[in-house]
């Protein structure tokens, strides 16, 4: 049984989708702690008995301290994670604002190639950094699906955070690709049929950002100017994050890889 329960944050007109996936008795993250409410009434509404994290961003471990103390339900995520999660979060602004802070809880160890069972479903741990150090994805080939976390989020994406890496990325992407499934579990896109492909999809772009990016620079362009011919244009994000997310951080992270 697999059931995915859609929430909703909108702060200054700005709206982001956050999905937490049940499988089986597994409930695959908690959600953002500016969401409890949602969270907290939806968990009341489902049997389950264990947590896996797909990662320790406050938008995937915001209830988890509540969980441990209130329902005293065990939690696990990757060995690289489990350090983050036992102290509070300390966010810059804007994420505090959108998601909030969350506080501490006492996480067990996941580690790769790990294998989860539950009643219906074998589940891989398969270790995916890039976005976080710590970011897993899920993978059953036996039923042909894969609970991405953050791997995906877009297929072209053309700006990082300052602690994401392109390289990782593309890295995680191969790593996942290896395996057999079609549809995808996305922790901000909800279910995807033909998930697959657009995991291809993004692992093409990137591949192909990394090469023109690398071109540029030994053409003897600096970071700043190869920012200018490729995304010459800022986004509201960009201001709003202050630049923690900026294509900058694309380019510098490629480039510093080499």
């Amino acid at each position: 049984m697999i059931k995915t329960f859609k929430l909703v944050r909108r702060v200054a007109g700005l709206k982001m989708h956050v999905y937490i996936t049940q499988v089986d008795d597994i409930l695959i993250d908690t959600g953002p702690y500016s969401l409890h409410k949602q969270v907290r009434s939806l968990v009341e509404d489902t049997a389950f008995k264990r947590v896996i994290l797909t990662h320790h961003h406050e938008d995937h471990t915001g209830n988890c301290a509540w969980i441990e103390d209130q329902l005293g339900i065990p939690q696990w995520i990757h060995q690289k994670g489990v350090s983050e999660c036992k102290v509070n979060s300390t966010l810059p602004l804007y994420r505090s604002i959108f998601w909030r802070n969350r506080k501490s809880f006492q996480p067990y160890e996941l580690r790769s190639e790990e294998m989860v069972y539950s009643n219906e479903h074998s589940l891989k741990v398969v270790h995916t950094p890039g976005h976080a150090d710590d970011h897993i994805v899920l993978i059953d080939e036996e039923n042909g699906f894969c609970l991405t976390g953050d791997l995906y989020l877009f297929h072209s994406p053309t700006s990082h955070f300052s602690f994401e890496s392109v390289p990782e990325l593309i890295r995680s992407l191969q790593i996942t690709l290896k395996h057999s499934f079609k549809g995808i579990y996305c922790s901000h896109g909800g279910y995807f049929p033909n998930g697959r492909r657009l995991l291809e999809r993004k692992r093409d772009y990137l591949e192909n950002l990394q090469h023109e990016v690398m071109t540029q620079y030994k053409s003897g362009h600096s970071p700043r100017e190869i920012r200018k011919i490729l995304f010459p244009e800022n986004k509201p994000f960009h201001y709003l994050s202050l630049f923690e997310n900026s294509p900058q951080h694309t380019i510098n992270s490629i480039i510093q890889s080499t």
